[in-house]
Parts: structure tokens; C-alpha cells; sequence
């Protein structure tokens, strides 16, 4: 019996080399590749202050995703029902904290002052998508 050729063995090898260096390759490259963006809104701390009729949401929301993101709306859930306030059009840059602060209406705030638990999300939207931050327990100051 005879071996291989000498040549036809080192072409073989070769063959086997590219493509285990192609491997690595494109697994390193994979690997090393620029992270995805995405948002991330989070309610650090909530309060409602009650002023008479009218009322005053103060949030303090961070993003802890790589792109900014604008919130859009809030709502609130009372006892006696949930109240989304439209239109807030606020941003929170990427990496930041920031406070906003929203005037609420006679009709919610009389629904929150006659509440027992006040809760309060936000929505908000971003180049990647939409979403809702969880639900955060708010104190209510009169």
C-alpha cells in the first residue's frame, strides 16, 4: 500500500487551515461587533403634589439604554380608575437622569386625592421601538 502524496497532504492541510482561520474569524467578529442600541426607561422616584384643583406630577425617570428616548405619555392608576395623560413630549438622553414635571387636571386630580394607592407609569418611544416603564408606588402631597 501506498501513502498519500507529500503534495496532495499539504494542500489538504491548507484547506483545513483556511477554513479554521475563517471560523475564528468570523466568530472574533461576531463577538467584537458594535452592541445593539437600545432604550431603556426606569421611574427612580414619583410624587404627586395637590394644589387646590390642579395637581403637579413630579418623575424623575433614567435611561439606562445607549439611545435617547421621548416619553410620550403617563398614566396614572387610582382606586378608582386608570388616567393616561397624553402629550408630554420629553426627552431623556442616553446615560442621564433627568426630572419632568407634569400638570395634572381637576378631573384626575380629584380621583387621586380620593384614592388610596396611586401608581404611575410612563410610555415613551425611541429609535428602536416603544415601551412602558414598570409601575412605581407615588406618594400624594397636599
Amino acid at each position: 500500500m501506498k501513502g498519500i502524496d507529500g503534495l496532495v497532504a499539504a494542500a489538504i492541510l491548507l484547506m483545513i487551515t483556511v477554513a479554521g482561520g475563517m471560523l475564528i474569524y468570523n466568530y472574533v467578529m461576531n463577538y467584537l461587533s458594535l452592541p445593539q442600541q437600545y432604550a431603556n426607561l426606569k421611574i427612580v422616584s414619583a410624587k404627586i403634589i395637590v394644589t387646590g384643583s390642579t395637581s403637579t406630577l413630579s418623575l424623575e425617570v433614567s435611561n439606562l439604554g445607549n439611545i435617547p428616548v421621548n416619553i410620550t405619555s403617563v398614566t396614572v392608576y387610582t382606586s378608582s380608575g386608570s388616567y393616561t395623560i397624553s402629550g408630554v413630549n420629553a426627552q431623556v438622553p442616553a446615560g442621564t437622569t433627568t426630572t419632568i414635571n407634569i400638570n395634572i387636571n381637576s378631573t384626575i386630580t380629584s380621583a387621586i386625592v380620593g384614592s388610596t394607592v396611586v401608581y404611575v407609569s410612563a410610555s415613551y418611544t425611541s429609535s428602536s421601538g416603544s415601551g412602558v416603564t414598570d409601575l412605581v408606588k407615588t406618594p400624594v402631597y397636599q
